[in-house]
């Protein structure tokens, strides 16, 4: 037998290497299922597995998501408002390239993931729209409009062929409350289906209504994304009426939903909606009706009883209501009479004596005022006289004073005043010198002289 040739197993890994080598680093979309998933160290790690018939895998490689691509790809995904979920069975799009490893095999290398393969291509724009007009703060607008209590003028934007428009018609004409409806014929699905709607609401702002109702029947997805339309939604944002739409199946939810200022789920909801409004304003009527007329049934009833009490009170109290007047209006006479008599006896007697006391009392006061005004008579005279010579002794006391002040008198006794050239009197030798004129008055006369020296007390000059 022939010797088997071995190869070592670097020898093969490499061989594999070699063999892998061109298609390394080239990039391609590939679709699986995650399984096996984990996150660690910001860098996520799984198996990308596709299943066959009766869930068997039918194929398995590793794939790597490294941290900086994961953080640039749940970027991605949250800008198109989309969570990006990495679960396992979750059924991803990546973008990968191939790498290979002597100690771990063949593996995937994730650089992208796509959105649209998670989301189709029709909810991709849609959500991206929906951003657009959230972030505008567009969603709010026409929510603020009041909606009258019983809007009667409909504004209808819809296909007057449809079948939503005679679900429409046959739920608000059901009941006679007299609506009023201003169909805007429009397209409703298909390319012209923007620019009909737009001339629609044109039409229809002209006309002042009280409400306007988008309204269509449901349909496929794409048949219904024909009102997805951005233009339409910030028409309705900025339309000053308020604006209610029933678009699609219960399952659906339209653009145009989230601008508006009420949605329904189908246009027969918007319908009963309106119509809820008039049937519970009659009824609100007929409770307030019937509320009325009981409480006025009984008010009546209560003022015909107390009418009849009234009238046999009046027709049989009258007289005795008389006597008794009477009788109470001669007690109050006698007594006022006899009141008035002892008021009069008591007044008289009180003035007599107040008489009386008066003049007993004026005589006294006169009799007071005449002993105090001669007492004050006598004291006035004496201390006058003696007022008056106390006065007389000091005016001789100062006369004298005054005498015995005169300079005349001074200089009679001896004394004489000196008076310098300009007649001021001197009285101090300081500031005179020799040959200053000087004049001497005494009492008989004046005498003029001329200084020869001058001689202070303790200094000879």
């Amino acid at each position: 037998m022939a010797t088997p040739r071995f190869f070592t197993l670097s020898q093969v890994t490499a061989r594999i290497a070699e063999i892998f080598a061109p298609h390394l680093g080239k990039t391609f979309w590939v679709r699986g299922e995650i399984s096996s998933g984990r996150e660690r160290g910001g860098s996520f790690y799984c198996d990308l597995v596709e299943t066959g018939a009766g869930g068997a895998v039918a194929a398995k490689v590793a794939c790597t998501l490294w941290s900086r691509d994961l953080v640039r790809i749940r970027r991605k995904f949250e800008e198109a408002g989309i969570t990006l979920k990495l679960d396992d069975g979750t059924e991803v799009g990546l973008l990968c390239s191939l790498q290979y490893d002597a100690r771990y095999g063949l593996s995937l290398k994730a650089q992208d993931a796509d959105p649209a393969f998670a989301l189709g291509e029709l909810e991709l724009r849609r959500r991206a729209m929906l951003l657009r007009l959230e972030g505008e703060g567009l969603f709010e607008p026409n929510k603020r409009l009041a909606v009258p209590l019983l809007p009667q003028r409909i504004g209808l934007v819809t296909s007057g062929t449809s079948a939503a428009f005679s679900d429409f018609l046959k739920t608000l004409t059901l009941p006679a409350f007299g609506f009023r409806i201003l169909l805007a014929d429009a397209l409703m699905q298909g390319a012209q289906a923007e620019s009909s709607v737009l001339r629609a609401f044109d039409a229809l702002e002209r006309l002042r209504p009280d409400l306007v109702v988008v309204i269509r029947g449901g349909g496929s997805r794409t048949e219904l994304a024909a009102l997805d339309s951005e233009a339409v939604a910030r028409r309705i944002a900025a339309c000053r009426i308020p604006v209610w739409t029933g678009i699609g199946h219960e399952t659906d939810e339209s653009v145009l939903d989230y601008v508006a200022n009420r949605r329904f789920k189908t246009p027969t909801a918007v319908a009963e909606a309106i119509l809820d409004r008039f049937v519970e304003t009659a009824r609100h009527l007929e409770t307030a009706r019937n509320r009325l007329g009981t409480t006025w049934s009984y008010r009546l009833q209560m003022e015909h009883r107390r009418l009849e009490r009234d009238r046999t009170g009046v027709r049989q109290g009258t007289r005795k209501m008389i006597d008794v007047a009477s009788a109470e209006l001669e007690q109050r006479r006698q007594a006022l009479n006899l009141r008035v008599q002892r008021r009069l006896a008591t007044e008289r007697t009180d003035h007599a004596a107040a008489r009386r006391q008066f003049v007993s009392a004026s005589r006294s006061l006169l009799r007071a005022e005449a002993e105090r005004l001669q007492n004050a008579r006598g004291r006035f005279r004496t201390a006058w006289s003696f007022r008056g010579e106390m006065e007389r002794g000091r005016l001789a006391s100062k006369g004298m004073a005054l005498r015995l002040a005169d300079p005349a008198q001074n200089l009679k006794r001896g004394f004489a005043l000196v008076y310098d050239g300009a007649g001021r009197v001197i009285t101090s030798v300081r500031g005179l010198v020799r040959g200053d004129s000087l004049s001497t008055r005494v009492g008989d006369g004046t005498i003029a002289s001329t200084v020869e020296s001058v001689e202070e007390n303790g200094n000879g000059r």
